[in-house]
């Protein structure tokens, strides 16, 4: 087994999202009693200010000076290496990289990588405003040599619906509404759809999705931190 390493998540957007994130590493590290468990720092910022908002709002300087801080601190409690399970938090990934001295485990390379080794050739991103409008799937995921697709206006308005007015606010998520957005991206000839929000990965549970046509991002955050930090992932 490789060294233990402490975990430190930054969290709280939304704290559904940060609870299923801790639940689902807990899932799945293998182990034969409590002490075999990742050692795990976690700080729900609930109050952090919305993400999408701030940096499709010209205040991204304002969001980083509150997540370096919020960084600093964790690093200060014995944190060795930082998961933030909100993708749309990784539109500061260098920058939080540098802070962490190489030690961030980035949501989206981790997912991009998934993606390139099943051989998919074609993405459709389902994500917030921030994270589509500043592309973050897509930079990293074409210079892989994958193709991504988002989708339309129209569709995209529900999957902020879904994530704003449904999942955030304690509700399950319309499934059918969900689907309509995935059909629209099956149509344009997408071969996987891309989980890129964490309040997605909450509806993705909740409904009991399965299947390979669907990469959640947060499950391959989940196997990162197991891998990076020193545990043994399991999954039935």
């Amino acid at each position: 087994m490789a060294e233990r390493k402490k975990l430190a998540i930054l969290g709280g957007m939304g704290p559904e999202a940060t609870e299923m994130f801790y639940k689902k590493i807990i899932e799945s590290t293998r182990v034969s009693n409590d002490r075999e468990h990742l050692d795990i720092l976690i700080y729900n910022h609930a109050s952090m200010p919305d993400r999408t908002e701030y940096i499709l709002g010209g205040k991204e300087d304002e969001l980083w000076n509150i997540i370096e801080g919020d960084i600093e601190m964790l690093k200060k409690m014995g944190g060795e290496y930082l998961a933030i399970p909100c993708n749309t938090c990784h539109y500061f990934q260098d920058k939080i990289d540098d802070s962490m001295h190489g030690h961030f485990i980035n949501m989206i390379k981790v997912t991009a990588e998934r993606i390139v080794n099943k051989g998919y050739k074609k993405a459709g991103i389902i994500a917030t405003d921030g994270t589509v409008k500043a592309d973050m799937y897509g930079k990293t995921l074409r210079d892989l040599g994958v193709e991504v697709v988002y989708p339309s206006e129209e569709r995209q308005k529900d999957v902020m619906d879904i994530i704003y007015n449904q999942v955030k606010q304690g509700e399950k998520g319309d499934k059918k509404q969900f689907l309509s957005v995935v059909k629209e991206l099956r149509d344009k000839g997408c071969d996987v759809i891309v989980l890129a929000c964490t309040e997605l990965s909450v509806l993705y549970q909740n409904h009991d999705f399965n299947g390979d046509f669907y990469v959640d991002a947060m499950d391959e955050l989940t196997k990162a931190c197991i891998d990076k930090c020193g545990g043994e992932y399991y999954n039935e």
